[in-house]
């Protein structure tokens, strides 16, 4: 029996339904599109992913410094460090990848990462063989951003993955600890969000979310801003960090497996001997995180290393403010690892580095601070994975050499000098004196030991032998942007600025997509008196970042330097409107302003500066010179001892102080001032020649003496001096 065809009106009916679907789906998508065509004509929004290719070479990628504005507000957001690879990799390169946040990357000196060891440790061993190690690791990101960042570098051509993941996912963004915003949102709806960020549209509807006034309109202040996102262990917001982790975990080792890449994937370490925890909540065996700790330490005193090991984990566990991967972090990572597969190999970097550590436990010999590793801390890690490399290279027909460079010549070949490891000692001891460090149980002891070491390391510093260093370094890796970069730096210090702008334009040169370079070149160029070629590289980096503060500085001190003192004070505004915690900045605003005779406006600056820095020694005293050449003796003389109340060594302030007094015919208290000056800084020669006449003064000719000695031998033509020295001779009986 044959059908019947459909009738005319059945027919009329699908049509019509087959069109009101298309108008359901089509139009949206149709609307949708023509909005993302729309924005990205005007040039709405940005990339989202972390390599961009480059302007200036074809086939090449570079980092792109937007791509965490995915995960944190812009302000808040620090950058890639820059970063540069070729589409197609290289033949007779091995590429690895390094993942991994603020540790990975190399914090505080990136220059000195384990990448960059591990690229020297694989080159050394296998000799003619090309090894490009990419550190793709972030500062503040944790494995939400890190699974997008291995999906894309899994269509790169690597050849080996190493994941150094974990410390950031509860402090880091949508975990239980966050202040970036949503807390442990569903992960599926987390995921269709960041899906959505891919497109302009959708970056539109995020940043009309937005609050004003909310945190995501200020500056990053880095771990103090945390402080209040205290949480017990027992939490159960943590179960989502924990869930979350796992299944972020799973996924970027499933995308480096995929893509045929040999993985080596490690637990976080962290400092357990000499960092005690930064917040005390949480109670394990009737201890709190604090208890745990100082219990730790007396068995370790006892001798009982295992034991005191067990409790410094502990410790770790009970920590309120997560900013080291606990023990259940690890376990994820050590599951995830161990399960993987042939192409995935696990090791436990916190127990290898334990039992590599003088004292069995991981301490300050591998750790400045929480999470962050010293140079040495640095090449022990990159040992650990190169070895796991090197067995799988070996299997693959390569011949190694028999020895692995050790840590004296990984220095060399890194310039890793005594300059500086001291210019990062002062990194760690400012870090050391803001929250939340400064919150831990023992970080007066763990400062003191800092400070006594870089005390100790200054008296050792020979500029001339650190740049041989340098010059012999660059011979081996001359197109190592990293190694000009900071050998000019150096230049800049020893105070030949010529060859080290040089060196710096040579670093430009290889990085020209570097908003940080351009804007460190335009400060050494002011530094030289070059405002014209300052205000250049200054307006660079500015278009390379829009609300740049440090190069708006710097542009405003190149305006101030070409005599556009209108055009740079409202530089020095917009700067610090950017971020008013740069100190330098409102110095240079003040110094302006002092220079053109305009002391009363520098006041002003000096006391709006320190409404945001109310504890910057260097502030108080520029604002007591203002004072001081207006006629303002007493509030000078105030101004003064606050610097030296904030900075008890500030010798130029305990100087002024006893200026003061001399004119107030106080000389009993100037010479004591001048005392303190000349022991701060002995070279202060001003302070000295005052301290000798003071006692004069005071007719103690006999002390008086050997400071007008020391000044004749400093200053033979001064006879002014001599007569001083002569007098005070003939007064003692």
């Amino acid at each position: 029996m044959k059908k019947k065809p459909p009738s005319k009106s059945g027919v009329k009916m699908l049509r019509a339904w087959i069109i009101r679907l298309a108008l359901i789906f089509l139009v949206p998508l149709f609307l949708i599109g023509s909005v993302e065509v729309f924005f990205r004509l005007i040039n709405y929004g940005n990339p989202v992913s972390f390599f961009v290719p480059s302007p200036e070479v074809e086939g090449k990628l570079v980092e792109n410094s937007k791509f965490p504005w995915r995960f944190l507000p812009e302000k808040l957001a620090r950058a890639p460090q820059p970063t540069s690879i070729m589409d197609r990799k290289p033949s007779g390169t091995t590429r690895v990848f390094v993942f991994g946040e603020s540790a990975a990357e190399g914090d505080p000196e990136p220059a000195f990462s384990m990448s960059r060891i591990l690229e020297v440790l694989l080159e050394g061993k296998f000799p003619g063989r090309d090894f490009e190690v990419v550190n793709v690791a972030i500062t503040a990101l944790n494995s939400h951003a890190i699974l997008p960042v291995a999906k894309e570098c899994a269509k790169l051509d690597g050849d080996f993955w190493v994941l150094y993941i974990g410390h950031n996912e509860v402090m880091g963004p949508f975990g239980a600890g966050t202040v970036f915003g949503e807390k442990t949102p569903p992960l599926s709806a987390l995921r269709t969000s960041l899906w959505l960020k891919e497109f302009r549209f959708g970056q539109w509807i995020a940043d009309l979310n937005v609050p004003k006034g909310s945190l995501d309109h200020g500056r990053w202040r880095g771990m103090e801003m945390f402080l209040d996102q205290k949480l017990d262990a027992g939490s159960s917001k943590l179960e989502w960090v924990y869930s979350s982790f796992r299944e972020n975990m799973k996924d970027i080792v499933s995308e480096g497996v995929d893509a045929g890449v040999q993985i080596v994937v490690a637990s976080a370490a962290s400092n357990l001997r000499d960092s005690a925890p930064f917040a005390s909540l949480g109670t394990g065996v009737g201890k709190s995180a604090n208890e745990t700790f100082a219990h730790a330490r007396s068995l370790e005193a006892a001798g009982s290393i295992n034991e005191a090991r067990k409790y410094y984990h502990q410790a770790l566990d009970l920590d309120a403010l997560r900013f080291r991967a606990d023990s259940k972090i690890n376990t994820i990572t050590r599951k995830i690892g161990e399960a993987g597969g042939k192409n995935v190999v696990f090791f436990d970097a916190q127990a290898e580095l334990d039992v590599l550590a003088e004292a069995g436990v991981s301490g300050s010999d591998y750790f400045f601070e929480h999470v962050h590793l010293t140079f040495k801390g640095n090449y022990q890690l990159a040992l650990l994975f190169a070895e796991r490399i090197s067995k799988k290279l070996v299997s693959s027909g390569f011949i190694p050499k028999e020895n692995w460079l050790g840590l004296d010549v990984c220095k060399r070949e890194l310039a890793y000098t005594n300059w500086d490891r001291r210019l990062i000692f002062g990194i760690i001891e400012r870090r050391l004196m803001q929250p939340p460090f400064n919150n831990r149980s023992n970080n007066n002891e763990v400062l003191n030991r800092f400070r006594n070491e870089a005390k100790n390391l200054s008296k050792v510093i020979n500029k001339t032998d650190d740049l041989k260093i340098y010059n012999q370094a660059l011979k081996v890796r001359p197109a190592d942007w990293r190694l000009w970069h900071r050998q000019a730096l150096l230049l800049s210090s020893m105070g030949r600025l010529a060859e080290a702008l040089d060196s710096m334009q040579k670093a430009v040169e290889k990085t020209p997509w570097s908003r940080v370079l351009h804007y460190q070149y335009a400060a050494m160029l002011n530094q030289s008196g070059r405002y014209d070629d300052a205000a250049n590289a200054a307006t660079r980096a500015i278009l390379l970042k829009r609300d740049f503060p440090e190069a708006t500085h710097q542009l405003a001190s190149a305006r101030a330097g070409q005599g556009s003192i209108e055009q740079a004070a409202k530089l020095f505004a917009e700067s610090l409107v950017l971020d008013p915690r740069m100190g330098d900045a409102w110095l240079d605003w003040g110094r302006m302003l002092e220079r053109r005779k305009k002391t009363n406006e520098a006041v002003v600056v000096y006391r709006d500066a320190l409404r945001s820095l109310p504890n910057s020694a260097r502030i108080h005293y520029r604002l007591g010179m203002s004072q001081k050449s207006t006629g303002l003796s007493d509030d000078a003389l105030n101004s003064f001892n606050r610097a030296v109340s904030i900075d008890a060594n500030f010798a130029e302030a305990h100087f002024q102080i006893g200026v003061c007094f001399v004119g107030e015919q106080l000389f009993e208290k100037a010479v004591e001032s001048f005392q303190k000056a000349i022991i701060a800084k002995p070279a202060l020669t001003q302070a000295r020649f005052n301290l000798g006449a003071g006692l004069l003064k005071l007719e103690r000719y006999k002390e008086a003496v050997p400071h007008f000695e020391r000044l004749v031998s400093e200053q033979p033509q001064d006879k002014q001096v001599k007569q001083y020295l002569e007098y005070s001779k003939s007064k003692i009986k």
